[in-house]
């Protein structure tokens, strides 16, 4: 079953250090081959279950070793019968702006 998860990291340290850490916790979502979109405020996976969670404790385990005290916020979606796309919940505001 394909689902969605949005991870938030908020490492508790100095703004640099902070951003560093996220910068690293991002490659290794991208390096993880699990389909993912990164937005201004989290980082949204896509893929089997199983998958998706291996991720997250790559990331988890990431952040604890850069950065002293983490904060992660995580929200998944999933769906009894059906897999869950982010195409599907976004396309419709898929428009130009100027």
């Amino acid at each position: 079953m394909i689902v969605n998860l949005g991870i938030q990291v908020l490492p508790v340290q100095s703004s640099q250090k902070a951003y560093d850490t996220v910068d690293e916790c991002i490659a290794c979502i991208q390096q993880s081959g699990v389909k993912y979109q990164v937005t201004p405020f989290e980082t949204i996976l896509e893929g089997e279950y199983k998958e998706v969670m291996q991720v997250f404790h790559h990331v988890f385990d990431l952040a604890n070793a850069l950065s002293p005290e983490t904060v992660i916020q995580a929200r998944l979606h999933s769906k009894r019968d059906t897999d869950v796309s982010a195409e599907e919940k976004t396309a419709k505001f898929k428009e130009e702006h100027p």
